[in-house]
């Protein structure tokens, strides 16, 4: 590969991500109020679920992003992946921190209503379950996929759980643009799953 196109394609994930950290940004600067550990817990909370759905995105067009990125689709979807986990990880570690009280990692069972208000509760266990369940596939064999799709149940939990409580989900246009954005995962589900019972 000339060196003028590999360059290119490696700038599209640096584009990317510069992207994301500037939308974020400029929805944080909106509502600047807060301290700045309250920046991070909003900061890890929109990109870990920007980071999520990519994750999940390419996974549905694998030709397509080794065309534009130029690099093997399992790393940029691995990276993806990490990514996301680690800043869903880092959002409920630094709500704990700022509440001190690591009750508010734990799920809220209370009722429905507060379950899926506090929903990112259990949206890490089940990211973190579908990672494993991938990076164990070869030793779980073809049922690591059912395991692996937790990863649209929790992006299914974190929709809901921003737009009822997210502070930078209240917006009407931020809540459209996250529910077509969960829509779009339903229909990649779907298809997936069609695509798996032909191929069975």
């Amino acid at each position: 590969m000339p060196r003028t196109n590999k360059t290119h394609k490696t700038l599209y994930p640096a584009v990317v991500g510069l992207a994301a950290l500037i939308l974020v940004g400029g929805l944080i600067a909106l509502k600047p109020y807060g301290t700045p550990l309250h920046w991070v817990i909003r900061g890890a909370s929109l990109l870990g679920y920007l980071s999520v759905f990519l994750s999940i995105v390419s996974s549905a067009y694998m030709r397509e992003l080794i065309r534009i990125s130029g690099r093997p689709f399992i790393r940029v979807h691995h990276i993806l992946s990490i990514t996301g986990l680690i800043l869903i990880t880092l959002h409920p570690l630094a709500v704990a921190w700022e509440y001190a009280n690591l009750r508010i990692l734990l799920p809220t069972l209370d009722s429905w209503a507060l379950f899926f208000q506090f929903g990112g509760q259990v949206v890490w266990p089940l990211i973190a379950v579908a990672s494993l369940a991938a990076a164990l596939r070869k030793a779980i064999g073809r049922n690591w996929r059912v395991a692996h799709y937790l990863n649209y149940v929790a992006f299914w939990l974190a929709t809901v759980h921003a737009i009822l409580i997210g502070t930078d989900f209240q917006s009407p246009v931020v809540k459209a643009i996250s529910v077509v954005m969960s829509l779009a995962t339903v229909a990649i589900f779907l298809q997936k799953r069609l695509r798996t019972r032909k191929s069975e």
